[in-house]
């Protein structure tokens, strides 16, 4: 390593851990020292730049951001934010929309370009996990009701904050952005996001799996590493942002029954390459243009504060919640913070924005962050001024939209019918993700055929592998029909008239005939235009419907076997076994260092004992206070209560006696040290 880089290293970290030990003395968020310290020892600081090699330390840094989106999406979960439901989803919709629109027509009334207005309602839109969890921890809210709905607002801002950057990443240069582009980029973004959970569920937990069988911590680390840059590469590759792949193989392994020993091995390094990465982003920050736009900066600071606050306030209240929860929701979410620092980052690297953009959400991140614990410790006091201000006609206005939508509304078939639509669109929607990234992948497979024969007609090989990618994708074709179909039917007869007029069964089986039909004829089309022969495409279209027709019991099996894929795929995404055990020792501060969460594999010895048969108290010393099954919660679990596959353990016990305790419950004891 060069001297000058090591140098370099070692004021940034020597900086950041100076910047980490006065942030926790004055009781303020880490990321603004972060920044402080960026700007201090950056090149537009006098009386001369401490750092030298600002390009590698800039290469760093990106790193920091894979490392940092990786990080995030170990902590997502799909069951939490199903959770907090309705609710989130409503104040973050408006949140996200109303904080858009707000900042681009700011920046529009500043006279800024549209790249630039586009990027301030992009940051602005972003609220900060980190700064929010300080401060929920800080103040001791993190157990609170509308800290919950705050969480599940934070983790809808995670998926867009990843989607806009992946959208952004794509406008080009000059920043002026397309609906078509942004639309275009919406569809490839959705689609690449369903194959790499898909696909990524499907392999990533059983790779982990078999790494768990060594019993090797370093080794389990040193996999979940490889895997984080490899799902950033991927995206990369397929030109989207690396924060994108980052954040989806983390929420990959999120579903693994590892996830406990991966979350605690990547801390260290989040935490080292996160620093570096808010190091750099301050050594950014011009203080010259900053004074320069002091006028904008504030005018955005309170549009920022009141916007969130009204925002967020009239979503969570208009899904049911009560004045004083949605004001402490509103207030909690009013600053910004860390994606809108990436965010901002993103448009100076792509030029896609002027210099004074990323200074200026610098400032405006600074501004709102020292206003949010006050407004949060003051929530109370300034809900009571708000209704003591409001006219009476208005609190009752109020209050009758609240008891009206929290009234019972009978009998549940609308929402039983809504719930099943729900989840045959999204199997129809997996399907058709699938089935087009197979066909692609055929075709670029087909492509490389002129290169490796250049003396031949390619045509014939072509036709080959088309053909046999169509034979082996119909349980696809299949399947993509049936669950169109499904959707279709339940459209329909959701009209009481039209159910008592139509023919269900005949209706079913002509639209799945010509659903089927219309997917073979779009296949035709892009067949044709691939290979550029009538000939070919019918031949090739009439064979695989003639093999369809020979092996049609084949074909059944074969969609089944997908259906038992898909239902592994769904149920790793939705289920939360792993999360509850370490939600438990999270809560339960006395459990804290001598607790551990155990997953039990389908070959593990213990699996069918019953407790008391294992005398694991008598041979170890451990108690199992908590056993997870299946999203289900069952505390102090008798003698009797037999181990099934993918049950999770809590015991509780010192270090040596839960070692113990594994080896007799995986059977560990042979394994390598």
């Amino acid at each position: 390593m060069e001297t000058v880089l090591l140098r370099d290293l070692a004021i940034v970290m020597g900086i950041a851990a100076a910047a980490t030990f006065l942030c926790h003395w004055f009781r303020q968020p880490v990321v603004i020292g972060y920044l402080l310290a960026g700007l201090i020892i950056g090149p537009y600081t006098p009386p001369f730049s401490l750092v030298k090699d600002i390009h590698s330390i800039h290469t760093m840094a990106e790193l920091g951001l894979v490392f940092l989106m990786f990080a995030l999406g170990l902590e997502f979960s799909l069951p939490k934010l199903r959770r907090v439901g309705y609710a989130a989803t409503l104040a973050a919709s408006f949140e996200v929309l109303g904080m858009l629109g707000i900042g681009y027509l700011l920046g529009r009334l500043f006279g800024w370009s549209q790249g630039n207005s586009l990027f301030l309602g992009a940051i602005l839109s972003m609220s900060s996990t980190t700064i929010i969890v300080k401060v929920f921890m800080d103040m001791k809210l993190i157990k609170e009701d509308f800290a919950q709905v705050v969480f599940g607002i934070l983790i809808l801002e995670d998926i867009v904050a990843v989607l806009i950057l992946s959208v952004l990443s794509g406008l080009g240069d000059g920043g002026d952005a397309k609906v078509e582009l942004l639309v275009r980029s919406m569809f490839k973004i959705s689609f690449f996001i369903i194959l790499f959970l898909v696909f990524g569920l499907l392999i990533v937990p059983r790779i982990l799996k078999w790494v768990a069988r060594f019993q090797v911590r370093e080794m389990m680390g040193i996999v979940a590493l490889a895997l984080c840059l490899g799902g950033a590469l991927l995206a990369a590759t397929f030109g989207f942002s690396v924060a994108l792949g980052a954040f989806l193989i983390g929420a990959v392994i999120a579903a693994s029954k590892e996830i406990v020993q991966i979350t605690d091995w990547m801390h260290p390094v989040r935490d080292m390459f996160s620093a570096i990465f808010f190091v750099s982003a301050g050594m950014l920050i011009e203080p010259q243009i900053l004074w320069e736009y002091k006028w904008p900066i504030l005018i955005i600071s309170i549009a920022t504060l009141v916007g969130k606050i009204i925002t967020d306030s009239a979503g969570a209240f208009l899904a049911g919640l009560n004045l004083k929860t949605s004001f402490k929701i509103g207030v909690s979410l009013g600053q910004i913070g860390e994606f809108s620092f990436v965010i901002a980052s993103l448009g100076a690297s792509l030029k896609l924005t002027s210099d004074f953009f990323f200074p200026l959400a610098v400032a405006v991140s600074s501004l709102t962050t020292l206003c949010t614990p006050y407004l949060i410790r003051n929530a109370d006091g300034i809900v009571d001024i708000f209704m003591k201000a409001t006219p009476d006609p208005v609190l009752k206005a109020l209050n009758n939209y609240q008891a009206w939508l929290l009234k019972p509304s009978g009998p549940g078939g609308k929402l039983s019918a809504t719930r099943v639509f729900s989840r045959y669109l999204v199997r129809m929607l997996v399907y058709v993700a699938v089935l087009i990234g197979v066909l692609m992948l055929t075709q670029g497979i087909a492509r490389i055929i002129p290169y490796a024969l250049p003396s031949a007609d390619p045509r014939p090989f072509q036709f080959i592998i088309l053909a046999v990618c169509a034979f082996v994708s119909l349980p696809l074709f299949m399947a993509t029909a049936k669950y169109g179909n499904h959707v279709l039917l339940l459209l329909v007869t959701m009209s009481p008239t039209m159910l008592r007029i139509m023919n269900v069964r005949y209706f079913y089986n002509v639209t799945l005939t010509s659903l089927f039909c219309m997917l073979g004829t779009i296949y035709l089309l892009s067949v044709y235009s691939f290979l550029h022969s009538w000939m070919y495409s019918w031949s090739l279209v009439s064979m695989v419907i003639l093999c369809g027709l020979l092996a049609r019991r084949r074909i059944s099996s074969g969609t089944e076997a997908l259906e038992k894929l898909l239902d592994e795929v769904l149920g790793l995404a939705t289920s939360e076994p792993t999360r509850q055990a370490i939600l438990t020792v999270e809560k339960t501060s006395f459990l804290h260092g001598i607790s551990e969460p155990i997953a039990l594999s389908e070959d593990a010895p213990s699996i069918q004992k019953s407790l008391r048969s294992l005398r694991l108290r008598e041979q170890t010393g451990v108690s199992v206070v908590a056993i997870y099954r299946d999203g289900e919660h069952i505390p102090n679990p008798s003698p009797d209560t037999s181990l099934l596959p993918n049950d999770i353990l809590l015991i509780v016990g010192n270090e040596d006696e839960r070692r113990k305790a594994q080896e007799i419950l995986l059977g560990t004891g042979r394994d390598v040290e």
